[in-house]
């Protein structure tokens, strides 16, 4: 039997999960809080579930003519399935019909797994953002990425 998958929005009840995800994919996880706010906010959020069961999640939010892509992760049993690329494209999708017309991050200047992932789904290094993440009792800066949604927009 061929595996469901569907990306619907994120809601409250799913906050418990994501929140597991995200303390099992990161060094410096998200607090519950912050994912609760980013809801109460209304911040569109989308997660990826297979068989019923959620795999992924993106938070983002849009500024003006940008969305800027807050958190992207998928649970580190399941990575390198291609579940985040799903899930950016169709980020790319829902901003471009939104009217955005870029997806902008920052990602740690460490983290290069995600940078070689941003660059292969067509983000491009514009500047860095010194002291941004913490690490530890220290600072780790970030690369500021951007990617054009002009390919979406034209379609």
């Amino acid at each position: 039997m061929t595996p469901t998958t569907v990306i619907r929005p994120l809601d409250v009840e799913d906050l418990e999960t994501i929140v597991g995800i995200e303390q099992q994919a990161h060094a410096y996880p998200w607090k519950k809080s912050i994912h609760l706010s980013c809801i109460e906010q209304g911040y569109p959020s989308l997660v990826l579930e297979q068989d019923r069961a959620i795999t992924a999640y993106v938070v983002f939010n849009y500024l003006y003519d940008e969305c800027h892509l807050m958190n992207i992760t998928t649970k580190p049993s399941l990575q390198g399935r291609g579940y985040a690329s799903q899930l950016i494209q169709t980020l790319y999708q829902h901003s471009a019909l939104a009217g955005m017309s870029s997806v902008l991050l920052e990602v740690r200047e460490s983290n290069h797994p995600a940078l070689s992932f941003y660059a292969k789904e067509g983000f491009e290094k514009i500047g860095h953002r010194p002291d941004y993440y913490p690490k530890g009792l220290d600072r780790e800066g970030a690369v500021v990425m951007r990617r054009s949604l002009s390919d979406f927009l034209l379609s």
